[in-house]
């Protein structure tokens, strides 16, 4: 899980900084899917208090990486909630 959110974060850090135009370069760059990069830098949007939860307190997820990554279009105040249970 923390693999996964490490690299959306270097994905938003690259589409940021501009090193990067597109979400379609980074699927070139990274040999996968631009649908696969779409679906996953969802995670570097999640709420601060889900990721201080997950990388420095290290919570177990009550929830799946997919789901994980749909719950990141929800506001922050209710993903914390629905994250860990």
């Amino acid at each position: 899980m923390l693999r996964a959110v490490a690299r959306a974060w270097k994905w938003r850090r690259q589409l940021e900084s501009g090193a990067v135009s597109t979400i379609q370069d980074i699927a070139v760059a990274e040999n996968v899917s631009d649908r696969f990069v779409g679906r996953m830098i969802r995670l570097a949007y999640l709420a601060p208090s889900v990721l201080e939860a997950l990388v420095i307190g290290r919570r177990p997820l009550a929830i799946a990486i997919n789901d994980l990554m749909a719950i990141a279009e929800l506001p922050w105040d209710g993903q914390l909630q629905r994250v860990f249970g």
